[in-house]
């Protein structure tokens, strides 16, 4: 991509500069010749795109994971066991292949998952390009060609853009076609407000977007006014350009979430962990298959010639170790987190909250920072009147009423102050006029999309409009008409039925339209009845013609000169607003409530300029509404056309200044941006839950600066002026220049407090900037925003969150979740639902690998006391697969901890893996090995057990402890002898007595195989809370819980007492006082585990917080 500063910087010259740069005739447009030659030097005007992703390579992507390498691993060493092995019989061979193919498949349908995880993520610019517009109208050769495809268009072309336009490129006013020109750029830049453009102006190159008044941004949309100006820019020169390469550049720097980085770490402490296991318990047993004797002479030193090697007996040991990894890994892990997050999804879609990639629902949950924009996130970027001040008396008081609702839907909200009125009594006559000219003095309309309310045209024409619904029609009972308000339609315009009432009582006949000299805008009305200024009270015909749709007050039947039949028509009304200063100055009367009107004395201009001051300073746009009821002739009988005597008057915006003089004050209209009233709230919440909130807007500053002490961002505790070293201020609120213009070690600081801070006039750069700063410091990083210039920034957090409703489809697709309802409070749900996935996925995880350590000091301990081999791997990868996945999918359903949202946020660098926990883990998990192996010795080594249960019963042979570690060497031991003995109804036989520790092991083999299912179900109900008992935190606190302990139960007798899977499991069935022996073996896990969660919550927790307290001051200092 060209470098940005190859980009002209045409903002900063003159319109004949721009065009002799560019060698461009203004009214004629580039020649041919010029266009090919800008063409070849260019190119196209559209924005580059990364060729996507191949599948092969998405696949292979999917592999790239620790845990899964092992299992691959695993999975080829057991094939290729197996494939040697296949001579041992149908049985055998079939369990033998049974394990690597389930783990291949176990591996197959995680990597479809990711693969199409993956294929649905990228299509953030794709959804920039839809924000392009497709044709433009283009001077070319001396011609105007109408259609031109954009993509054609190259610096130097000159265009024309009207209202409703999308601005082709980044171009260069170089001369209005109307006497205002506005832009919405929101967008891109965050403002608020629609804003106005000029040809004349001009600013330094190196400027804020904000500061380019003479500029269009390709993209962006015109909203009032017609211009031609010259191109500068095209395709990844252009604003929109550069943020495309922001995020193919935020798309680069996206690292992994901290779940990832966490399980990866893990997985690669894990592979250590097995390999060294492995080769021990492989070495440990060397003498059951090599054998030497040592020279003559020599303790140590073996003679070659007298060594002995078993290939057989080898390869039989390496099986077990072989055996010892499966038990070690969580073959099932990979699929209970996806399973767990996608559960989260579902969580989240409830509460609104669309979770486009699965690790990002746990990403939440660790979240320390939440950035966001404030325009349409923490507002509702939907212009409304918040206040609305008139005169109350001649002495000079004021009358000051509140306004509610946040939206353009008229029902949102009301006028609060109105007396009577609120109840369906007549308006009175200054409110009644002040509507008028809020419903008449606009060219906006509502329309709904998607059931939500919009503005059609300027949004404080809008908010005037819903003011005048809130206001209401004047009579009483058109007033009772207007509150029967249809509810909003799901797509198309909006009734306004006050609006309408007004319509009918004046025809628009003319526009005045703004200019930035005057700051205001008029219409000239027509009154259709003698009474209808001022428009209050009851009307003394009894009724009112009502327009059939609010687009017909610029033109209703009537034709001037009479207003009834032989009745002297009344004469026109002048309606005006505009800015608060300059209108005012040109009012000398005021209108009462009464309709009495009198001279705006200096005490009351004083008083309304305190008010306007005093608004002012809360960053609230400030409108005036007046009139003028007595026009000068011809104007006063204007009738709207072209013949008449005032027509050429109209026609001169020289004359406007004049004609809106001497005008009647009406009142005065606060408009802001408002917040969301849910926000206060969120903000609040995140403060207790230890999230910091650091709002980035485009915004200007003082806006910026209201709207988050409102909100609580700023002001809250812990918002104390910061001093650096030296004494200086680091103020809580700065703009994006400023906060550019600090040392890094200050950058460091302003980040880093504890606290709210507001960043404003911020560019997608700084954005970016704050973000990468916050996650190179630690943090995990939230991003919330709707617009274009939000983008890069969504695409370089941790997480990103686009709003749903409001929000560009390019926010929407650079996100990792998008909100549903546009509702800041919702992220913070949200973070609730991430905190609890994340504890959910503690417990089961816990669950999982403290049995799989259990597994594995099964295995280690048989190997090491020489016992034999009491699991085998089919067992295990039974035990792994299919037993272990109910609780552990149960344990997904646990309800979050009621104090969740009072807890600080684990940090993103906080390792998986705490020595605490790994102790806590080891301990069960010896336990585990211990009972297991002690089932196992029990039923070889005894007939009885605590005295109580009987194991004699089946008729097995005892032998000694020491028999049983020496069991290879059973061929050798003369008069050995062991019975068949029974299993249920069946009978285990062997014709050789040796094969009592191999064929005949299977009563034992299934009492540690139940020993260790028994355990690992006590062990779900432990791992429903970290930390508390079961006593406070029961078994039955997740009905799911006990529902899959039921599963798995009835899962193992079905393996038991089924005999055709008994025998593909080598486990035969179990009776009463076996069981016991089970039980007795088993149930002691619970009181391990409680003393361990005694220890944490005593002294582990609290040593734990005082070391964080302590490092977040030292990161301070």
């Amino acid at each position: 991509m060209p470098a940005q500063q190859d980009v002209y910087p045409a903002w900063a010259h003159s319109p004949e500069d721009v065009a002799a740069h560019f060698n461009v005739d203004l009214d004629h447009g580039l020649s041919d010749e010029l266009v090919a030659k800008q063409r070849a030097l260019h190119g196209f005007n559209e924005l580059d795109h990364a060729p996507a992703t191949p599948l092969w390579k998405l696949v292979l992507q999917q592999f790239d994971d620790t845990l899964v390498k092992i299992l691959l691993l695993a999975a080829g060493i057991s094939f290729a066991l197996a494939w040697f092995d296949e001579g041992e019989g149908a049985g055998a061979g079939v369990r033998a292949f049974l394990e690597p193919a389930v783990i291949i498949l176990i591996l197959v349908l995680n990597a479809v998952v990711g693969v199409w995880q993956e294929g649905n993520a990228e299509s953030a610019l794709e959804a920039l390009k839809e924000m392009s517009a497709e044709t433009a109208k283009v001077f070319r050769a001396g011609h105007l060609v109408p259609d031109l495809p954009c993509r054609d268009l190259v610096p130097g072309d000159v265009v024309e853009v009207h209202t409703g336009d999308l601005v082709p490129a980044d171009v260069r006013v170089v001369r209005l076609g109307t006497a205002l020109f506005r832009v919405e750029q929101a967008a891109l830049t965050g403002e608020s407000a629609a804003v106005s453009k000029h040809a004349a102006r001009l600013a330094p190159a190196a400027c804020e977007l904000h500061a380019k008044d003479n500029v269009l941004f390709a993209g962006t949309g015109v909203a009032a006014g017609t211009c031609r100006a010259v191109v500068y820019a095209t395709g990844m020169r252009t604003e929109i350009g550069r943020i495309q390469a922001q995020i193919q550049a935020a798309a680069e720097e996206e690292g992994d979430t901290p779940l990832k980085k966490r399980l990866d770490e893990f997985g690669e402490a894990l592979a250590r962990i097995i390999l060294y296991v492995c080769v021990a318990v492989w070495l440990i047993n060397y003498r059951h298959f090599i054998s030497w004797k040592t020279l003559p002479g020599s303790a140590f030193l073996p003679d070659p010639a007298s060594v002995e090697f078993s290939l057989a007996k080898a390869t039989f040991y390496f099986k077990v170790a072989v055996a010892l990894a499966v038990a070690a890994i969580p073959e099932g892990l990979p699929a209970v987190i996806t399973t767990c997050l996608a559960l989260g999804t579902r969580k989240m879609a409830r509460r609104n909250a669309i979770v486009r990639k699965l690790p990002s629902v746990e990403t939440l949950g660790c979240t320390t920072v939440i950035c966001s924009d404030k325009t349409g996130t923490l507002t509702t970027n939907q212009m409304a009147v918040s206040h609305v001040v008139t005169l109350a008396g001649a002495g000079g008081e004021l009358r000051t009423l509140d306004v509610t609702g946040t939206s353009y839907n008229p029902a949102d909200g009301e006028v609060r102050g109105l007396g009577a009125a609120a109840s369906g009594a007549s308006l009175d006559a200054g409110l009644a006029a002040l509507a008028a000219t809020a419903a008449l003095c606009n060219g906006a309309r509502i329309a709904t999309k998607h059931g939500h309310a919009v503005a059609v045209g300027q949004s404080t024409e809008a908010a005037l409009l819903v003011l005048a619904e809130k206001l209401g029609a004047p009579d009483a009972s058109e007033r009772d008409d207007a509150a029967a308000r249809a509810p909003l339609p799901e797509d198309g315009e909006v009734e306004l039925r006050a609006c309408e009432a007004y319509a009918a009582r004046f025809r628009t006949l003319a526009t005045l339209e703004f200019d930035r000299d005057r700051k205001s805008m008029s219409v000239v009305c027509a009154p259709t009845s003698p009474d209808a200024w001022p428009p209050a009270g009851a009307r003394a015909d009894g009724g009112v013609r009502r327009s059939s749709r609010l687009s017909r007050r610029g033109g209703g039947d009537g034709g001037g000169g009479v207003a009834d039949s032989g009745a002297p028509r009344p004469p026109n009304v002048l309606l005006v607003k505009g800015a608060a200063e300059c209108v005012l100055a040109r009012c000398t009367h005021a209108l009462l409530p009464d309709g009495g009107v009198v001279a705006l004395e200096p005490a009351a201009r004083a008083a309304l300029g305190e008010v306007v001051s005093s608004l002012a300073r809360r960053a609230l746009r400030l409108l005036a509404l007046a009139a003028r009821p007595d026009l000068p002739a011809p104007l006063a009988g204007y009738d709207g056309g072209e013949a008449h005597a005032a027509h050429a008057a109209l026609a001169d915006p020289g004359s406007y200044e004049a004609l809106e003089s001497g005008l009647t004050f009406l009142g005065l209209a606060a408009l802001r941006d408002p917040p969301r009233p849910e926000v206060r709230g969120a903000i609040g919440a995140c403060r207790g839950a230890g999230i910091r909130v650091i709002v980035i807007t485009g915004d200007n500053k003082a806006t910026a600066e209201t709207i988050c002490a409102d909100i609580g961002v700023l002001g809250g505790a812990g918002d104390e002026e910061d001093g650096s070293d030296d004494g200086a201020s680091l103020p809580r609120s700065l703009t994006g220049t400023e906060f550019c213009a600090l040392s890094e070690a200050d950058k460091a600081r302003v980040l880093a407090r504890p606290g709210g801070l507001c960043i404003s006039r911020a560019e997608p750069g700084h954005k970016q900037d704050v973000v990468r700063r916050l996650r190179n410091a630690g943090e995990v990083t939230a991003m919330t925003g709707d617009g274009v210039n939000d983008a890069p920034a969504l695409k370089l957090a941790d997480i990103g969150i686009a709003m749903g409703v409001t929000g560009t489809e390019v926010a929407k697709e650079a996100a990792d979740m998008v909100l549903a309802d546009d509702n800041f409070a919702t992220v913070v749900a949200a973070v609730e639902e991430g905190r609890a996935i994340f504890n959910n996925m503690k417990a089961f995880i816990r669950y999982m690998i403290s049995s799989n350590i259990g597994e594995v000091a099964s295995i280690f301990l048989s190997a090491a006391l020489g016992l034999p081999e009491g699991l085998i791997p089919v067992q295990l990868l039974w035990v792994n697969l299919v037993t272990d996945g109910p609780p552990a999918t149960a344990l997904g359903f646990n309800p979050p901890d009621p104090d969740i949202m009072s807890k600080p946020p684990r940090r993103g660098s906080d390792h998986f893996l705490t020595p605490w926990l790994l102790f806590r883990w080891v301990v069960v998990g010896c336990y585990v090995g211990f009972a297991t192996v002690g089932a196992f010795a029990t039923w070889y080594t005894s007939t009885t057990f605590l005295g109580f249960i009987d194991l004699s019963r089946d008729g097995h042979t005892p032998v000694t402890l020491a028999q049983l570690r020496d069991w290879e060497s059973c061929p050798s031991w003369p008069g050995f002898t062991a019975a068949n003995y029974t299993a249920g109804a069946r009978a285990v036989e062997f014709a050789d007595p040796c094969d009592y520790f191999t064929t005949g092991k299977a009563k034992a083999s299934t009492l540690s195989l139940s020993v260790l299912v028994a355990i690992e179900m006590f062990n779900a109900a432990n791992a429903l809370s970290e930390d508390n008992s079961l006593v406070t935190v029961p078994v039955w606190w997740n009905p799911w819980l006990l529902l899959a302990m039921a599963v798995s139960f009835g899962l193992h007798f079905l393996i038991l007492y089924v005999p055709v899977l008994a025998d593909v499991f080598s486990i035969v069935p179990l009776s009463f006082q076996e069981w016991l022996l089970v039980l007795a073996y088993s149930l002691p896990v619970v009181l391990i585990d409680e003393v361990l969660k005694a220890v944490g919550r005593t002294w582990v927790n609290k040593s734990t917080a005082a070391a964080d307290r302590a490092a977040g001051k030292a990161k301070l200092e």
